[in-house]
């Protein structure tokens, strides 16, 4: 309060010092007080520079960014209704005090008749609005907030001016003798107030603002707001005068005061409400310079402690907390379905003493939560005045596992020797139980304690059999990096658990929380060939997440893969940083090197679509190939061909979101695929004239509009791609090695398909040549199953598209993905995604009158019939039949309901089954496959066959 008061105590001083000057040598010395005044200024300025250090940031430099700040300040306070009714509020504080200064002014130049008379009375003024302002912001401006909010503290100024103005107006009419009294009384209670009470609740009004936006608005307010204020007061005088006798100037001023005290009313309203949105969304920051003894703000935390949002009651738990207010946190709290808060609210209890809180403490050692108990163990102690490692010894032989594990978690964290060791005995137990959530429950307590105390009880964990265990000992690694910092120990651990598509994500979020220190390890494992694939696949995401330019270099420099599939990833994942992070770097050579690369490989896969397609079966949409409605249906190369290439152009823009503007590319890469021929033109006339170079000449030997033939000249002439023959296209694509490129099985698989199909005759000797010696498991499997239909003859071909062969054979995966596009539930799905499906079904078959599963089973599946038929039957619904290429269980799995009926096997049936867990891990990870799937659905018929379907 004293340091808020210093600019009225200098009132009080500049007006003494002016009065004594003009009485002693006359006004005109008053100027060289000033300037003497003035020069002192600069050497306190240099004087706390030397105390304080020097200031980082030059003054005209300084002066730029407020002049900065102040311009985007106007578009600060459209977007604000709070802002805006602050400035407004501004200006009419600014405006009235014009006025009520012109008034003063103006009585006090009738009353005086020479310059030194003026200049004394004023001096005078000013030292008394110095000494009632010093007086009030001492005495009275803390307890007008405490008592009364800062609702009433932002009418005290308006109020008093209305009612001294009022005084003011009817003297005029009723009792001139009294008007200038009156106006000593308007103008000393206008500045003593202004530069008090009504200066602080204007700061507090800005609380609820980011702290951003509160910047540019109190820059955009101080630079334009009071100069404008002051500029419309002036004005209004001129038109007063002009028009009017120099008294309706007060008549004016009520008229405005009157307008400012409503204007008051509006703000305050305004303020609550944003205050209270700001407790929601988290833009009040826990240090803001919140004043706890303004009853406004501190009551409408404590309403908000009500609040079902947890992010609302963190938010007033942090603030009450921050402003030494925590003595008004209810225990209550402990309550809370937010395990958060209830955290939050154990360590405001422990901070204020509450020992009132102990039963509710006690009884929250039982709590779900994991922290939330050790919590409570450590609130206990305090509350209790006990050391926290004797009370936790007495928890060690409880009944309940959860409060065992939480008391080991509080011993091993500070305990003493002893404790220790009984605690770790105690551990071992709880890891060796049978039931998965106790030793789950261990896993979560295990990360309340810093590493590396007990890490090899939570490397045992992180190899449990049950996966429940193994995500809850993810979350307590995640926990120790963020408490302690990296361990290399489990960062391999981490990324081996990767390969299951059901920890994936926990597990790249328990590596990215290590942070720098993880990204030598991503790297090793993402370019080693011995490690899974998709393992390999799911490193440049993690590199990205952890956001290094060391993470970006390194993913440059690997771009090259020779698995398609890992170069996508690459590359998503330097388009990730780049949008993420504007100051990382990318090498731009190396980025357009293999932007030719990726170049040529779209022109090889062009090459090859058109040595195994005719011109009537395809064409070209910009780079894409499209099939016409009315023409068959592209066979599998040419499918996977196609899609291939879709992937390259996927990969050339994004490089070029690499080294170009990141926006610009992809709005252009819209146009360009949205088959819309202007919006097209416009994309290719961007283009042409923003890149320049090989980029400009490979990028457009792409994306360009000329027929195929020329695109193809052009492959010949700048990579020396050549058209092949059919049968040496295929012969290529059927010796591609997987452990090279691994997704390319996918147009493996299909090349042999095709010489099956097409009865290529000159490639028999070299499918049966793979059928005994490749070593790929799927590829040798496939190039059996070739030869198995080769030696069949033309009476087999046909029958995978009506339902698999009646001989009841195990299907192919070949055979399963043929089949699986035949199916409408996949109808929208491409070749590829169709693929992986096929990696996570498997087959079943049924004997007559043989139960699938019955009413109310849980959904664990659905199922595609390959051969026989499907009775599905549900209480007072009618039933229906299914047969080959037909499909129930959809529904029940994407709702998560029980099964609505039985399904039964009307004759010898086989199935395909796509479990529910590995069908939603395949969606969480294939966003493309989620698409096709939303399409399907949507066009399904919603009757009442096809909901028990």
């Amino acid at each position: 309060a004293f340091i808020g008061a210093g600019g009225l105590l200098g009132a009080v001083l500049g007006g003494g010092l002016a009065y004594a000057v003009t009485q002693v040598t006359g006004t005109r010395y008053t100027l060289l007080a000033a300037a003497v005044l003035l020069l002192v200024v600069p050497l306190l300025v240099v004087l706390i520079e030397r105390a304080k250090g020097p200031v980082p940031v030059a003054p005209h430099r300084r002066r730029r960014e407020r002049l900065e700040e102040a311009r985007g300040g106007w578009r600060t306070l459209r977007g604000s209704r709070l802002l805006a009714l602050i400035s407004l509020l501004m200006l009419a504080t600014v405006m009235v005090g014009q006025l009520v200064q012109w008034q003063f002014n103006w009585w006090v130049d009738i009353t005086t008749e020479t310059l030194d008379q003026r200049t004394s009375m004023i001096s005078i003024a000013l030292s008394l609005v110095g000494v009632v302002g010093f007086v009030f912001q001492l005495i009275f401006t803390g307890r007008i907030h405490r008592a009364l909010g800062v609702g009433v503290g932002m009418r005290v100024l308006p109020s008093t001016v209305l009612i001294a103005q009022l005084g003011v107006v009817l003297a005029i009419v009723f009792a001139p003798a009294l008007v200038f009294p009156l106006i000593w009384v308007l103008f000393v209670g206008e500045g003593s107030l202004r530069h008090s009470v009504d200066q602080v609740t204007r700061e507090l009004l800005f609380m609820p603002v980011a702290a951003d936006l509160r910047v540019r608005a109190k820059a955009f307010i101080d630079v334009f707001v009071q100069r404008f204020g002051k500029g419309a007061a002036a004005i209004l005088i001129l038109l007063t005068l002009r028009f009017l006798p120099a008294n309706f100037v007060s008549v004016l001023t009520l008229i405005l005061a009157g307008s400012w005290v409503v204007l008051t009313l509006k703000v305050r309203n305004e303020y609550v409400t944003a205050f209270r949105e700001g407790l929601k969304s988290g833009t009040i920051q826990p240090d803001a310079a919140i004043d706890p003894s303004d009853v406004t703000t501190v009551t409408t935390l404590v309403q908000s402690l009500g609040s079902s949002d947890a992010r609302k009651v963190l938010h007033s738990l942090e603030l009450l907390s921050h402003s030494g207010e925590g003595r008004l946190v209810p225990p209550l709290l402990l309550h809370h379905e937010s395990a958060e808060v209830r955290r939050k609210t154990l360590e405001i209890l422990a901070d204020t003493g509450r020992e009132d809180a102990a039963p509710l403490v006690e009884r929250a050692m039982s709590d779900v939560d994991a922290e939330v108990r050790t919590g409570a163990m450590r609130t206990l102690a305090v509350l209790r005045g006990e050391h926290a490692a004797k009370l936790a010894l007495d928890y060690l032989d409880d009944d309940d596992p959860h409060i065992r594990a939480s008391a080991v978690a509080s011993l091993l964290g500070g305990g003493d020797p002893g404790g220790v060791r009984r605690a770790e005995e105690v551990l071992t137990g709880l890891v060796a139980d049978e039931d998965p959530d106790v030793r789950a429950e261990t896993a979560r307590a295990l990360g309340q304690v810093a590493d590396p105390t007990a890490s090899d009880v939570v490397v045992q964990l992180l190899y449990d059999r049950d996966v429940a265990v193994v995500r809850a000992a993810i979350d307590t690694v995640r926990l120790r990096f963020d408490r302690g910092g990296p361990n290399p120990l489990y960062a391999t651990i981490l990324i081996s658990l990767m390969a299951n598509r059901r920890l994936k994500h926990e597990a790249r979020d328990a590596l990215v929380a290590q942070g720098e220190s993880a990204v030598g390890q991503l790297l090793l494992f993402m370019k080693s060939p011995d490690e899974q694939i998709w393992v390999r696949r799911a490193m440049p995401k993690t590199i990205a997440l952890i956001g290094i330019q060391s993470g970006a270099d390194a993913l440059v420099e690997n771009i090259d893969s020779s698995d398609a599939m890992l170069r996508s990833k690459i590359i998503e994942a330097l388009v990730y940083m780049r949008t993420r992070n504007e100051e990382i770097s990318f090498k731009r050579r190396t980025i357009v090197q293999q932007l030719s690369r990726e170049t040529a490989r779209y022109l090889r896969l062009l090459a090859d679509l058109w040595a195994v397609s005719s011109l009537h079966e395809a064409r070209l949409d910009g780079p894409l190939a499209v099939w016409k409605k009315d023409g068959r249906v592209p066979t599998l190369p040419q499918q996977l061909l196609a899609q291939r290439m879709a992937g390259k152009v996927g990969n050339i823009f994004g490089m070029l979101e690499l080294i170009e503007n990141p926006e610009d590319v992809r709005a252009a890469q819209r146009s360009l695929l949205s088959g819309q021929p202007n919006l097209r033109a416009r994309a290719l006339e961007y283009l042409d004239n923003t890149l320049s170079g090989s980029v400009r000449r490979d990028v457009f030997a792409v994306i360009d509009d000329a027929p195929p033939e020329d695109k193809l000249r052009r492959a010949q002439l700048f990579f020396d791609i050549s058209v092949q023959s059919p049968e040496q296209t295929l012969d290529r694509l059927i010796r591609i090695d997987p452990r090279n490129d691994p997704s390319a099985i996918g147009i493996i698989l299909a090349a042999l398909h095709n010489v099956w199909n097409e009865e290529i005759v000159a490639l028999y000797p070299l499918v049966n040549s793979l059928a005994e010696e490749a070593e790929d498991p799927m590829v040798r499997e496939t190039a059996a199953w070739v030869s198995r239909r080769v030696e069949g003859g033309l009476r087999t071909r046909g029958m995978i598209a009506k339902g698999g062969d009646r001989d009841m054979a195990p299907m192919a995966q070949i055979e399963m993905m043929v089949f699986l596009q035949g199916v409408d539930l996949f109808a929208h799905c491409n070749a590829e995604e169709v693929l992986r499906l096929a990696a996570i079904a498997s087959e079943q078959t049924y004997e007559k009158s043989e139960v699938i599963f019955r009413c109310g089973d849980p959904a664990d599946g659905l199922y595609c019939v390959i051969e026989g038929r499907v009775g599905l039957d549900a209480e007072d619904e009618k039933g229906a039949v299914i047969g080959p290429s037909g499909r129930f269980g959809v529904h029940d799995i994407l709702s998560g309901r029980p099964r609505l009926g039985d399904a039964v096997a009307v004759t010898d049936t086989r199935v395909l089954i796509i479990e529910a867990g590995d069908f939603f891990d395949l969606l969480s990870n294939n966003i493309e496959i989620v698409r096709a799937l939303f399409r399907t659905v949507i066009a399904l018929s919603e009757d009442a066959d096809e909901r028990l379907l």
